[in-house]
């Protein structure tokens, strides 16, 4: 992917998650992009996403997850604890995630033992986990104070359910299983560096993604009609906000298996 400096207006746009937010710039000092995220990000209602899924793969063997632009690991740990909290073992079908950004940095601080999070990032997790915190990360003995952030040790069979690589999602689209995925590829279409490129890559996906798929991206990236791009190319917006699906997974939740109602789709 090319990466170059964005417009005033998007600079502007500030994410309301960032317990990771740290800004990456060439050798000149240019902004190329920002590494910002946090556990269970709010432009995803993760809840109501779990649900999707439960019913629309609850026949399918295998769910292949991909996560682009992972940071530090932040959004696939997320995708990771609500799967488990609410398919059981049943989730093993969904692991491991395959986690991948175009930044060597972050997937090194990914694959490590550890995570920086604050005491926002914990509650967050004990509302999304039902208290579980401790199943995935080993709390510090003196707690997580509220006005620092801590480096938290992960549970190993936790960091076992992701498997982080470098990779380019522009470069990338031909490793994409075509059938029963699920694609993260969130907050990073507006450092594309054109519109053509950003095109492009929505059409690879089109073009590579044939049976029961999903894509979900976030707010951010429809500063830059992200979300125009997708349903141009054949991709239906579900009701929930940011998220998408190819057209055969759109009849099929739709008219077969699941009982809402077709006006439920925004066009």
């Amino acid at each position: 992917m090319k990466i170059n400096a964005i417009t005033t207006s998007k600079l502007n746009y500030t994410p309301a998650f960032k317990s990771n937010n740290r800004t990456v710039r060439d050798k000149n000092g240019q902004f190329l992009y920002r590494n910002t995220t946090s556990f269970f990000r709010e432009d995803l209602i993760w809840d109501k996403f779990v649900e999707l899924i439960k019913e629309k793969y609850k026949n399918t063997d295998k769910v292949n997850i991909m996560c682009y632009a992972c940071s530090d690991g932040s959004e696939p740990m997320s995708l990771a604890m609500l799967l488990r909290e609410n398919f059981g073992e049943e989730a093993e079908k969904f692991f491991p995630i395959i986690a991948k950004d175009i930044d060597s940095t972050v997937i090194y601080t990914a694959k490590g033992d550890y995570v920086n999070m604050d005491y926002a990032d914990f509650e967050t997790i004990n509302k999304y986990t039902g208290g579980n915190f401790e199943k995935y990360f080993k709390r510090p003995l003196g707690g997580i104070g509220i006005e620092y952030d801590y480096l938290i040790r992960m549970n190993p069979l936790f960091k076992k359910m992701i498997n982080y690589s470098i990779a380019d999602i522009t470069k990338d689209v031909s490793n994409i299983p075509p059938e029963n995925t699920i694609i993260f590829c969130r907050n990073f279409w507006p450092y594309i560096e054109s519109a053509q490129e950003r095109t492009q890559l929505v059409n690879n996906l089109a073009q590579q993604l044939k049976t029961n798929c999903t894509i979900v991206i976030g707010n951010f990236d429809d500063t830059v009609e992200t979300h125009r791009l997708l349903r141009a190319n054949g991709f239906r917006n579900h009701k929930m906000t940011n998220v998408f699906e190819t057209m055969d997974g759109w009849k099929h939740y739709y008219t077969g298996a699941h009982n809402l109602n077709i006006n439920d789709i925004n066009e």
